[in-house]
């Protein structure tokens, strides 16, 4: 397990989450973009709490005894009530610069530029795979296992990927990424990840 948990991280680290450079921006609640992406957050939010506390459902995706130290803590939040919530409008997840080293790598690619649009959504999505690895590799199986993913209509005012960050006052906070389609759709991930490891999302003036 460890071996094939390694492989994964690694193939994140050799393909670039995104290739434009725009400045992350802040969402405020004015803006009708929040309003939809954080409704659409707490019902992934909801629906995650409800999964959290079912060991029939946890218990089909990965043995128990395996994540019951994390899960004992997980289920001392109330993932329906955040204290606070940020939604960034913001083409990175993570400044990282591995993947700022490699941003133009993919332009390059020897493959249609659909499966390169392919490749940034993957990517930008499965980011949270390294902030919940950060915790180990308990919180990295866990979290990846109870991953919830939906789409939803485009918003209208969504010209590029989002990321809204929910935080409880406790160990984690729920990372939900907001990713548009050619088709007029926009792709979501949800998932939760150590507090601390939000540090490392690209919020406005953080690069």
């Amino acid at each position: 397990m460890k071996k094939l948990i390694c492989a994964v991280i690694c193939s994140l680290l050799v393909v670039p989450s995104a290739l434009a450079d725009t400045p992350a921006k802040m969402l405020t609640e004015d803006d009708p973009l929040y309003t939809s992406l954080y409704e659409r957050s707490m019902e992934l939010a909801w629906l995650f709490n409800e999964a959290l506390h079912s060991d029939d459902y946890v218990g089909m995706i990965v043995p128990i005894d395996a994540v019951e130290n994390t899960l004992n803590l997980l289920r001392m939040q109330d993932f329906t009530k955040p204290l606070d919530v940020k939604t960034v409008r913001s083409d990175r997840l993570v400044d990282d610069g591995v993947f700022n080293r490699l941003l133009n790598i993919l332009p390059g690619a020897d493959f249609h530029e659909g499966l390169k649009e392919t490749v940034r959504r993957k990517f930008y999505q499965t980011c949270a795979l390294q902030l919940s690895a950060m915790e180990g590799e308990e919180t990295m199986l866990l979290s990846t296992a109870l991953t919830l993913s939906d789409a939803y209509m485009l918003p209208e005012g969504m010209d590029m990927p989002c990321f809204v960050v929910m935080y409880y006052g406790g160990l984690y906070a729920y990372l939900v990424t907001f990713y548009p389609t050619v088709n007029g759709t926009m792709v979501a991930n949800a998932q939760f990840i150590p507090s601390f490891a939000a540090d490392e999302l690209n919020f406005p003036g953080e690069e």
